[in-house]
């Protein structure tokens, strides 16, 4: 097996490069330079045992910190800086020749490939027949520089103030933040060149290296976005695409995000009221939140827990603007979602009198949702992307004109607020516009959407929807973000479409998914 895998990953790509010699005269200089690089591929150990029985590769791609310090001939000299970018590389269970592998992108974006190494190691269905790559995108997981900032928490991103480390008051952020930037700059590194064209451009390269004429890309989450860029930036490398929550290449901060939020709790008042169990516990779930918000308006009631860490008690007020901010978190995960509902009645007991919650529910309640999850962020990365990609096309007017509209779910102040105070500090600049634009794509596509996903709205799917002709959109009813990671079903289907994406996937099992509440 061992040997298979290393001649696999190890192959040189000179027949390639021949091949894309001619279409390579037609770019521009830049883009030729670009096209004739080859990076280094370096074998590294791995920061892992590989399970019994199972065997994977590590790699570090050495590529140009700016593709605009390449010479000519696509050669990086010497004195230029580099980054390096990793790859984890697991083999398939069969004795087929490699046919093409699925190379896997993580979220955040700041999460990495490597992170998701225990959910894709043990995905079955997808390394049947075919060879894993997780991706660690520039500036993440075990690629170097990672862009990380030890005095930042990606916790603090979230507003949620049970969430927030024991660093400075909030009134030192904008100082950690500019600390953090200086200290990458003082080392030489542009922040600029961390962004998603570059880890496309990237990708595109390393394919070319491991002497792959084509793989599939699985992304999730930001790494949709990722994905998606890299139909553009290599359209003939790629065989198939899985979208796995869709981010699209236009900004994240828009109207139809926040209009997500009334939308998302109407539907779940609505399912709700249509289930059994949950219409018995809570006969009216609109009428408890109203009871909630009319008690708070006059002054934030006090809560404490035990933390499940420390141990330390903690205390904290919590006014409407963080109850509703909490409870619209959880539907954001389908394992968490169900538990709403129960969590609008026992805090409309609290503020009634008739009921005390112990310091377990509390926690469970108010604490972060996404915990090892955004641990795991490379923030310098997160910032680079969202203020050189998002923060540029935010519409602060149509923004506040859906929260004024539903001021009931927007109360206090606006999401996004940490960006605008982090964007202009960070200074990465802005990506060309042109990024923005829809994807046009004839690469075959698979989406697997959550009709309940807050994160990445099923709007932004469906407005993809249009420019990428053979794809086809399977729809789960009450699920949230990431599809994949959450119903069985969604990755048989993946499996299944990878196996022959121009054909029709059957997606049957997917009509079992319904929303589930818990009390």
């Amino acid at each position: 097996m061992r040997s298979k895998l290393n001649q696999f990953l190890l192959a040189t790509s000179t027949c390639l490069l021949a091949a894309t010699a001619a279409q390579a005269r037609s770019l521009s200089p830049v883009d030729q330079a670009i096209q004739n690089f080859v990076p280094h591929l370096e074998r590294v150990e791995c920061r892992f045992a590989a399970p019994q029985g199972d065997s994977a590769v590590c790699l570090m791609a050495w590529m140009p910190m700016s593709y605009g310090d390449l010479d000519a001939d696509g050669v990086l000299p010497e004195n230029a800086p580099r980054v390096g970018v990793h790859l984890t590389l697991l083999e398939n269970f069969t004795n087929n020749p490699e046919p093409n592998p699925l190379v896997v992108i993580a979220g955040g974006p700041g999460q990495a490939g490597s992170d998701m190494l225990i959910s894709m190691g043990n995905a079955l269905e997808q390394r049947r027949n075919r060879s894993i790559v997780l991706y660690d995108q520039r500036g993440t997981g075990l690629s170097l520089p990672r862009l990380d900032c030890p005095d930042l928490a990606a916790s603090e991103l979230d507003e949620n103030p049970f969430n927030d480390p024991s660093f400075d008051p909030e009134v030192a952020l904008a100082a950690r933040i500019a600390a953090c930037r200086d200290g990458f700059v003082e080392q030489g590194i542009d922040l600029a060149t961390f962004d998603t064209r570059h880890a496309t451009i990237d990708l595109r390269q390393i394919r070319k290296a491991l002497g792959l004429s084509t793989w599939n890309l699985f992304g999730t989450s930001y790494g949709t976005r990722v994905a998606l860029d890299a139909m553009r930036v290599d359209p003939d490398g790629i065989r198939a695409v899985v979208l796995n929550s869709t981010l699209p290449t236009a900004t994240q901060f828009d109207a139809h995000h926040l209009a997500e939020r009334p939308r998302i709790f109407e539907q779940l008042h609505a399912d709700c009221a249509a289930d059994e169990g949950c219409v018995a516990e809570l006969p009216d779930l609109r009428a408890a939140l109203h009871r909630i918000a009319d008690h708070l308006e006059d002054g934030p009631i006090r809560l404490q827990f035990r933390d499940p860490e420390s141990k330390e008690i903690s205390r904290k007020e919590v006014g409407w603007n963080d109850i509703v901010t909490v409870l619209y978190g959880h539907t954001s995960f389908t394992a968490t979602s169900g538990a709403v509902p129960r969590f609008i009645a026992e805090l409309a007991q609290v503020v009634e009198g008739r009921l005390s919650l112990d310091d377990e529910e509390v926690a469970r309640m108010f604490q972060s949702l996404t915990g090892k999850i955004v641990e795991s962020m490379a923030l310098g990365l997160h910032l680079s992307v969202k203020c050189r990609e998002d923060f540029p096309g935010l519409d602060s007017e149509a923004m506040a004109g859906v929260m004024e509209q539903s001021g009931f779910y927007y109360p206090d102040r606006a999401p996004y607020a940490i960006y605008e105070k982090a964007c202009p500090i960070w200074d990465v600049g802005e990506v060309d516009p042109a990024f923005a634009e829809p994807v046009r794509s004839d690469i075959p596509t698979l989406m697997l959407s959550g009709d309940v996903d807050p994160l990445t709205p099923i709007t932004w799917a469906n407005e993809a929807l249009p420019g990428l002709p053979n794809a086809q959109m399977i729809t789960f009813r009450g699920i949230g973000h990431d599809v994949f990671g959450s119903v069985a079903c969604a990755r048989v289907i993946m499996a299944n479409f990878l196996d022959a994406p121009e054909s029709p996937v059957d997606a049957v099992c997917a009509r079992n998914a319904q929303p589930r509440f818990e009390f």
